[in-house]
């Protein structure tokens, strides 16, 4: 994988725990990592993001108070639709909220508890998508 030095990934997890343990596993990642504690918070980031960085990707959290990750992939794709976008849950209900919204929103779903090494292929293999897709290999 060829990575930019103005690719990032958004996390977005309100746990800070788990924002915590996401920093740590991804620290040697050849990316810009971000955090956001809410949905809110990553829109945001996603409109102060300067020209020098470039969030390609969005991870997030299917469960969150006030803005579900469904709810922010829905309003991601809609201002930024070049954004891949992955989903992570840890409810056993999180395949029939999947199968509700547009599966064509997100590359990829993620299960709780994670496994680190299947969650850094995912987010590499959607940043390698989004660079064919885009043409910026």
């Amino acid at each position: 994988m060829h990575v930019a030095d103005n690719i990032a990934v958004l996390c977005v997890d309100d746990e800070i725990e788990i924002i915590t343990a996401l920093k740590s596993c991804l620290r040697r990642e050849p990316y810009i990592k971000l955090f956001a504690e809410s949905g809110e918070e990553a829109l945001a980031m996603l409109e102060d993001s300067s020209s020098n960085v470039h969030i390609v990707v969005l991870v997030s959290d299917i469960h969150m108070p006030g803005m579900s990750g469904i709810e922010l992939i829905e309003r991601v794709k809609t201002r930024f639709p070049d954004t891949i976008c992955l989903l992570v849950s840890g409810a056993n209900n999180s395949h029939e909220l999947v199968k509700s919204s547009n599966p064509l929103n997100f590359f990829s779903t993620i299960t709780k508890p994670i496994d680190i090494p299947a969650f850094k292929k995912n987010i590499n293999d959607a940043i390698d998508y989004y660079c064919k897709s885009t043409n910026k290999q």
